[in-house]
């Protein structure tokens, strides 16, 4: 084989490469990437009942908190970051063990799957992914959910794997850019049956971007 051909031949496997995987259950991926289990919630048993429950009331408790001290925030995406200590304190009113996960190596991480850890009355571990929704606008295709993979990942044991979802309302505030946003409906949602799609990408670094064999100009402005 010479060399021209090895380069087309490297080209068609990097061109299949890229393509998109869809449709890879949540639960094969947290497998591959931590080695724990997703346990699916089944609603014919009363200890899943009595989480989901639970968790309506949490949903109904965290409107509550939002309402006395609405989140005020120049941009919705950073609302769903903001959700997450209303939630625990919601979860915890509620009568649930609610802390942020630590990871296998013992640490907190703020970012990343998943946001809460929470046990039950019965010492039961469940996962919960925060997230928020403008209005109508939960049926859309837009991507919402990501998931990296990590060497220090946040899920540490078998669990149940929730999120719940605030759909939020904002009020402008005059003379800024700023809105007030609080919250007006809620989805609980059992993450086991959730298809994800892989999209690869490529990066590099400062280091390689702005190498002196690439440069052709530089100066102080």
């Amino acid at each position: 084989m010479n060399d021209k051909q090895r380069i087309a031949d490297l080209e068609g496997v990097l061109a299949q490469f890229l393509n998109p995987i869809k449709n890879i259950p949540l639960p094969l991926i947290i497998k591959a990437i931590s080695q724990f289990n997703v346990i699916a919630v089944d609603l014919e048993h009363d200890a899943d009942r009595n989480l989901v429950d639970v968790l309506q009331e949490v949903a109904k408790r965290t409107k509550a908190l939002v309402d006395e001290n609405p989140i005020r925030r120049n941009r919705p995406n950073e609302v769903g970051n903001d959700i997450e200590p209303f939630v625990i304190a919601a979860a915890i009113k509620s009568g649930l063990r609610a802390e942020r996960p630590k990871t296998l190596g013992g640490k907190l991480k703020s970012t990343g799957y998943p946001d809460i850890l929470l046990h039950d009355a019965l010492n039961r571990p469940t996962y919960l992914e925060c997230k928020i929704f403008g209005e109508g606008s939960d049926p859309s295709t837009m991507r919402s959910f990501y998931l990296s993979p990590s060497e220090d990942f946040k899920v540490t044991m078998d669990a149940r794997h929730l999120l719940m979802a605030f759909g939020v309302e904002r009020e402008p505030l005059e003379g800024t850019r700023d809105s007030l946003y609080r919250t007006i409906s809620f989805k609980l949602v059992a993450l086991a049956g959730l298809k994800c799609d892989v999209k690869y990408e490529f990066n590099s670094d400062n280091k390689r971007l702005y190498d002196d064999g690439m440069l052709l100009a530089s100066g102080i402005l």
